[in-house]
């Protein structure tokens, strides 16, 4: 689940219903689990969480491969991954609230359980400690990237804040915020810079745009993409970290975005309707936005860039596809399961 919008609420009651059904985490949460998992050794790694709301699943691919590994590990249907340094960090929301660490490329999976309901969005690390951004708690979740064990938290200074994205630059962690009210973004986002060290705020920005929904960072810039239905004004928004000015580049809804720095062309999940989300490329240079990748049908779980083999891989209601930047040849990697979140090792 994504957004606390009417989409995301109607996924949610999904998920509620058949909570009864579904298989969750490798352990049932709080302790270490004696299960395994096995990487390849080395390349380019393509994490693929797999969902239909009941049964969640973690795929695997070398970034060079047309076929998903044959070996799967079970989690909590509605799950986000997120990937740093070789390691792979799993965000369960429902049916619990887990965290799970996968260090290295071979090795036993580390669960600890979060607090209950508080919803884990994000996550970013900083040196051997990981912050998670949480969307039904107004805190940060702080915890060691190396043992998985939670530590301290970084109380937020707004009241219900939705967390939804943090990204960490040096030792600043960037935060945003969607500040819902019944589900509804009431008021434009608002990123929050936060020194990592001293733990507390340093300033707060606002933003233009309504239901921050991705970020992504890049050469001392935030990329901010919001995405509503209820006709709120949303887009993409850059956000200069020096001087603290904002640039609009797209209007319109936007659920995820991947960025090819060597070209400078910045990929976007485009919310059109239901179901309807094409994958957009815009020109940064001239913000020139070029024709939907073929084939494309919903791609509003996410887009991840492989930088070495210049692939971007999209998480397709229809299936997991990659799309060859150089040659323009998209191809749809079989799935069991649609693609529900995506990173890359």
């Amino acid at each position: 689940m994504t957004q606390r919008t009417p989409l995301a609420a109607f996924r949610r009651s999904i998920l509620i219903a058949t909570f009864a059904l579904s298989l969750f985490a490798c352990s049932s949460g709080g302790d270490d689990s004696d299960n395994k998992f096995q990487f390849p050794e080395s390349g380019p790694l393509l994490l693929n969480f797999t969902s239909d709301y009941i049964t969640g699943e973690l795929r695997w691919m070398s970034a060079e491969s047309a076929s998903l590994a044959p070996e799967a590990l079970s989690f909590g249907q509605d799950t986000k991954i997120a990937a740093y340094n070789g390691n792979v960090f799993i965000l369960e929301r429902l049916p619990s609230s887990n965290l799970s660490c996968l260090i290295g490329r071979a090795g036993t999976i580390k669960q600890k359980s979060l607090e209950a309901g508080s919803m884990p969005y994000d996550l970013a690390v900083i040196g051997s400690k990981g912050y998670i951004a949480l969307n039904e708690a107004d805190y940060i979740q702080v915890f060691d990237v190396n043992t998985c064990n939670l530590g301290n938290k970084i109380n937020l200074p707004i009241v219900n804040s939705n967390a939804a994205t943090i990204k960490a630059s040096g030792d600043t962690l960037l935060v945003v915020l969607q500040r819902l009210e019944n589900y509804v973004a009431t008021e434009p986002g608002l990123l929050l810079r936060i020194n990592a060290s001293t733990e507390t705020l340093i300033d707060t920005i606002q933003l233009n745009f309504y239901n921050p929904h991705a970020s992504l960072l890049s050469k001392g810039k935030l990329f901010i993409a919001s995405v509503d239905y209820f006709g709120a004004s949303t887009g993409i928004e850059i956000v200069d970290l020096a001087s603290g000015e904002i640039e609009i580049l797209f209007d319109g809804g936007v659920s995820s975005m991947a960025l090819d720095e060597s070209t400078q062309t910045l990929y976007a999940s485009v919310y059109v309707g239901w179901g309807e989300v094409p994958v957009k490329p815009i020109n940064l240079s001239d913000k020139s936005v070029g024709e939907a990748l073929p084939g494309i049908i919903d791609a509003y779980n996410g887009l991840v860039f492989d930088k070495e083999n210049k692939k971007l891989f999209i998480a397709d209601v229809a299936g997991l596809k990659v799309y060859d930047t150089q040659t323009k040849a998209m191809i749809t990697v079989a799935n069991d399961l649609p693609p529900y979140s995506l990173a890359i090792n």
